[in-house]
């Protein structure tokens, strides 16, 4: 298992390196500070910022989102600011012909405002409420933080609740459909429910390849993901839901997908 993951990791990267329009250099550049979500420092907007564009992200095609980036977070500058947003603010922000318009989500972010306000006065800062869990000591207290995670915040729930944890610089990945079904179709998981053995696999990824989790989170997301992202320098992932291009794949030797379609 060790060396299979070994590989299967390595050979993804390189062949999305191949397939994206990015030098080498860029690739690094782009991706390359996905490698360094565990240790960094946060301020209190940063988590609060993160945890509005992961809502935006939830169901909705990254490409989309990622194009409204400053328009939404225009209108969620900072967790001060929206904790006492109004229902006229609200309007305003829904009636914005550029925003995305989602009344639950734009109402979380405006809900979820004021908890994290809430928990800033009670702790002193969103990192030392963070820390209170010592999740990074055992699996059973990053559930813990999960649990919590997902009980004060709205719209933090199922796989969105690990794409915080993930951003946030813990030993999980995100299990969305992309790489839930990347899984199933090398073999490592039997059906694309299985959340919790995505993430022991993403974690066996990690520590075999000695490369943190969110790079190899990011790796297989945007090797099976669609859309043209100028950020990552693709127009379309390797391994889509309809059509894949198993002609670039790197890992059709391990692909049951491709073993059993006509």
């Amino acid at each position: 298992m060790r060396v299979q993951l070994k590989e299967i990791f390595f050979k993804a990267e390189i062949s999305l390196k191949k397939h994206s329009w990015f030098s080498e250099v860029e690739f690094e550049k782009k991706y390359g500070k996905f490698k360094l979500f565990e240790n960094k420092v946060r301020t209190n907007n940063d988590f609060f910022q993160m945890l509005i564009m992961i809502i935006f992200y939830s169901g909705f095609k990254a490409e989309i989102v990622e194009k409204k980036e400053k328009i939404i977070l225009g209108h969620f500058p900072d967790y001060n600011t929206v904790s006492i947003y109004s229902n006229a603010d609200f309007e305003k922000i829904f009636s914005d012909s550029n925003m995305i318009k989602n009344r639950l989500k734009i109402k979380s972010c405006i809900k979820n405002a004021k908890v994290f306000e809430e928990i800033v006065t009670q702790f002193g800062s969103f990192q030392n409420y963070i820390d209170s869990f010592d999740a990074h000591s055992s699996f059973e207290n990053l559930i813990l933080l999960k649990e919590e995670l997902e009980y004060r915040f709205d719209y933090l729930g199922g796989v969105t609740v690990y794409h915080f944890l993930t951003d946030i610089g813990f030993n999980v990945l995100k299990p969305d459909r992309v790489i839930l079904r990347i899984f199933k179709r090398l073999g490592l998981i039997e059906n694309e429910k299985q959340l919790l053995k995505a993430i022991v696999l993403g974690q066996l990824f990690a520590k075999h390849t000695g490369i943190p989790i969110r790079y190899i989170d990011i790796i297989f997301v945007k090797y099976g993901q669609q859309g043209e992202s100028e950020k990552f320098g693709l127009k379309n992932g390797i391994c889509l839901e309809k059509e894949p291009n198993c002609k670039v794949c790197g890992l059709i030797s391990y692909c049951k997908y491709n073993k059993t379609s006509p």
